[in-house]
């Protein structure tokens, strides 16, 4: 059976090692991006199951990618969930991520996860966008 691959996006390496770690450990494929750049280039040679994207990136936000992501059809029905700041978090969930996207065809991400990070928490959200 395939492990499904996750590509985690995030400018902050300890982030990213620490994603690493706990992904793999529950049985995932883990891919890495530091930039949205990169994470175009990954997603362009290995189609993720999902998406986990930082929201404040240098150069291109997580928005920015996520923006472009789900307005291309290949890469439309690719879950994503937002892992970023909690006051981030709340900002968006209530709406603001949609005023700051402005495309009725990006829908809303699949989930938003609170930095530090909750292991469970996260790892329901991957479950249930996977499912």
């Amino acid at each position: 059976m395939d492990r499904k691959k996750i590509l985690i996006v995030d400018d902050e390496i300890d982030i990213i090692i620490y994603l690493d770690t706990l992904l793999k450990d529950n049985g995932y494929e883990v891919l890495k991006a530091r930039s949205a750049g990169e994470a175009r280039e990954i997603m362009e040679q290995v189609r993720p199951d999902l998406v986990c994207l930082d929201i404040m990136m240098p150069k291109r936000s997580g928005i920015a990618l996520y923006r472009e992501f789900k307005t291309d059809d290949r890469f439309k029905d690719i879950p994503a969930i937002f892992i970023t700041a909690f006051s981030l978090t709340r900002d968006f969930e209530g709406g603001e991520l949609k005023r700051l996207i402005q495309d009725k065809r990006v829908p809303e991400p699949y989930a938003f996860i609170e930095k530090p990070i909750q292991v469970p928490k996260l790892l329901e959200a991957i479950e249930r966008a996977m499912g």
